[in-house]
């Protein structure tokens, strides 16, 4: 969901502050020496740097009640620093280069390659064992970052970007649920109506918004698509921009004729973001459909509208394909730490222990172990999440690079979606664009 990057040139100024750092020491993965719960040691502090979610700014207090019991049985205080998602990424380049960055990390898969190339993330596989590879659901591929876990998903996966509708309007145009692209298509023409015949445009096929100013709506409004018609951004093994084949141009395509051939789109959808058409045209039910997060909080937005919805993590691309974004936040055990044992230990209470229950619960989450015996996520889409996430909802694929690469995305996207470009030279533009990076492994 997110961010502008700031991560060009990270590398080298993060190895120069690690190779500092390491001077102090730091403890292995089974050492004695300032390990966690040693209460004849000096007290303790751990600097833990999360997003700034609350919605009114009390995530301090949130945080407090959660890590009591920890900070307790470890005489040890927890600095929190929350910090905006528009600051994020900088905060973290600024703070681990200049050997002020913290013990335990929060970071989403876009910023993961450029940390782990300069050494400030560490590698788990020291840490975890065989118990917790049995207990977590959140180490399996999916969460992985080149093959190895270098973070604890925060939350199991209980929800993902979907197609949503308004049933009411479906019913009178006779249409049911969307199956795939070619339904979308269809019913957004047929919903695009003058509903009063006053000559004007008042109810759309489609609610999506191509204004936002950083590429935080490819989350909505391009990865899913492209995975549907049986593609990616970047091929996985060789790290290769990919979008010049056809499934990146047939999801161009798609998209610029929603637009600019079938006018299913508002009209003042290149200065809204998604989440604006959304509120502005759906919840409103001036929109048939509407691509967004299926989360807790836009349930109750639609349910508080009155919006009669229904949902999929189905919907088929043109090759069969499915695939719906999901977020894959992690907790991180960062290099520079003084004591890691003292910052897995944090990390394991957050996410198996005695403090994961009220976290997940703070934030309406599904536990990430299996021995967990609460449920926080929403359980109007559990069974849903449950019986298709692991096929239908995935994560991003990491990628040297790939914020550069998505921000200059997202700007061409939007110079297409405006008729400055077609779409098969957009694809072929941010290819070239990406493909002149530099995206090998460090030393190869």
């Amino acid at each position: 969901m997110k961010r502008v990057s700031k991560l060009i040139a990270l590398a080298l100024s993060l190895v120069m502050a690690l190779s500092l750092a390491a001077c102090s020491g730091g403890n292995a993965a089974g050492s004695s020496a300032g390990s966690a719960g040693n209460d004849s040691a000096e007290p303790k502090t751990l600097d833990v740097w999360l997003p700034a979610t609350a919605a009114d700014g009390n995530d301090a207090e949130l945080w407090a009640d959660i890590i009591d019991e920890w900070e307790a049985e470890n005489n040890a205080t927890v600095n929190f620093q929350f910090i905006s998602w528009k600051d994020y990424e900088a905060k973290y380049t600024s703070g681990i280069s200049t050997g002020t960055g913290p013990d335990v990390g929060y970071m989403y898969v876009e910023m993961f390659p450029a940390f782990i190339d300069a050494g400030a993330v560490e590698d788990l596989a020291p840490y975890l064992t065989q118990e917790d590879y049995d207990n977590y659901t959140v180490l399996d591929e999916r969460y992985q970052i080149f093959g190895k876990n270098y973070g604890v998903a925060t939350a199991g996966m209980s929800g993902c970007v979907g197609l949503v509708v308004n049933m009411d309007i479906l019913n009178e145009l006779g249409e049911e649920m969307p199956q795939n692209w070619d339904d979308v298509t269809r019913i957004a023409q047929k919903a695009t109506l003058d509903t009063d015949n006053d000559g004007k445009i008042d109810q759309y096929g489609l609610a999506q918004g191509w204004g936002q100013t950083f590429y935080q709506d490819l989350n909505w409004n391009w990865y899913s698509f492209v995975w549907q018609a049986g593609g990616d951004v970047f091929d996985k093994e060789t790290g290769e921009c990919i979008l010049d084949q056809d499934a990146g141009i047939t999801t161009a395509q798609w998209l610029y004729d929603l637009k600019n051939t079938y006018n299913v789109l508002p009209e003042d959808t290149m200065s809204l973001t998604n989440s604006e058409a959304f509120k502005n045209y759906f919840l409103t039910g001036k929109a048939a459909m509407a691509f967004t997060h299926i989360s807790t909080g836009n349930l109750t937005l639609m349910k508080d509208a009155g919006i009669n919805y229904g949902l999929t993590i189905r919907l088929q691309g043109p090759t069969g394909n499915t695939g719906f974004w999901s977020s894959a936040d992690q907790y991180t055990l960062m290099s520079a730490a003084e004591d890691k044992e003292l910052a897995w230990s944090f990390i394991k209470y957050v996410t198996s222990g005695a403090g994961a229950e009220g976290a997940h619960k703070m934030k309406n989450a599904a536990p990430c172990t299996k021995d967990a015996t609460y449920y926080y996520g929403n359980e109007e889409t559990r069974e849903m999440m449950e019986t298709y996430g692991p096929t239908c909802a995935r994560p991003l694929t990491a990628a040297r690079r790939a914020p550069e690469v998505y921000d200059y995305l997202w700007k061409a996207l939007q110079g297409m979606m405006n008729g400055q470009t077609t779409p098969e030279a957009t694809m072929a533009d941010v290819t070239a664009f990406a493909n002149s990076l530099d995206y090998a492994a460090p030393n190869n």
